[in-house]
């Protein structure tokens, strides 16, 4: 369709640009397009920069029912719907012979379609999303897959600074999968965390401007399954309208906004939310010592 290795570089360059907000980052050094391009070609047009890290990492969610919401008000300012969710899998144009058909194009248009239909939402409604950014040219793909732009000017709506803030639609605030890191099992969820972070209205200067009535996710495996999620506020405000959490309170009382700032955790905490059933001390493993050393 046109698109340059500079506008695969230039995606590169938002991310890491993006991911220097994020204390979780794995990288957190911006690139300018005269490093990206000139590091080491892993297979045209992708230099190494353009390409996710091997990662380790952990994430999780808590879902809940709107009965317990209801029985637990104070939880709902807090409290973001999954508005709507769909998963697809391979079409017989994985065999087409096209690149674009290989990365899980069809797969990923179809998702994103009844997802948001499910939602009541369009493409151009989405001011921020997280979607799967193995490698630069994926996120070209995907952007057109998504919706967020017309069929085959994925590489125009870069050019255009439309996928940054200042832009039509903040993609990958978290840093996505190349800067941020693609811990694989845990990246779906943390690609979660950050829209949760993003609607509530706490994530700190990764907020998209004006605020966020809804957000969008994708996530991809080839071989091959592509999921694609649609996430509002719960009482169906905006992040611009959230009211700050007392002191204190912040994310679960930990007393501190972990959207902003990574801290470690005690031993005691970690009894505190795990299983009391289900506990396991072989599968924590040596986690709390990783911990303390990493912080």
């Amino acid at each position: 369709y046109g698109a340059t290795a500079e506008d695969f570089a230039e995606i590169a360059r938002i991310n890491h640009a993006h991911s220097a907000r994020n204390p979780y980052s794995q990288f957190r050094t911006p690139y300018t397009l005269s490093q990206i391009l000139p590091s080491p070609t892993l297979h045209h047009p992708l230099t190494k920069l353009q390409c996710c890290p091997t990662s380790d990492g952990g994430a999780a969610v808590i879902i809940v029912s709107e009965a317990f919401l209801t029985a637990h008000p104070h939880l709902r300012p807090r409290a973001i719907l999954i508005a709507g969710q769909h998963l697809a899998t391979d079409s017989p144009t994985l065999y087409d012979g096209s690149a674009i058909s290989l990365m899980g194009y069809t797969m990923t248009a179809l998702a994103a379609r009844l997802a948001l239909a499910e939602a009541g939402v369009s493409p151009l409604d989405i001011p921020v999303c997280e979607l799967h950014d193995c490698f630069s040219a994926n996120e070209m793909i995907t952007l057109d897959a998504l919706g967020l732009c017309p069929r085959g000017k994925a590489h125009e709506m870069v050019r255009a600074g439309d996928i940054t803030y200042g832009g039509r639609c903040v993609v990958n605030p978290s840093g996505g999968l190349i800067s941020k890191g693609h811990p694989l099992g845990a990246t779906g969820i943390a690609q979660a965390a950050e829209l949760v972070w993003q609607l509530r209205g706490c994530a700190g200067e990764r907020a998209v401007p004006g605020g966020a009535s809804v957000a969008l996710q994708h996530n991809l495996g080839l071989g091959g399954a592509a999921v694609v999620t649609v996430y509002k506020r719960a009482d169906g405000g905006s992040s611009a309208d959230a009211v700050a959490i007392p002191q204190g309170e912040e994310e679960g009382g930990v007393g501190y906004n972990p959207a902003v700032e990574a801290r470690g955790f005690t031993r005691a905490q970690v009894e505190k939310v795990r299983s009391r059933r289900w506990a396991s001390e072989w599968a924590l493993g040596d986690t709390q010592r990783k911990v303390e050393a990493r912080f």
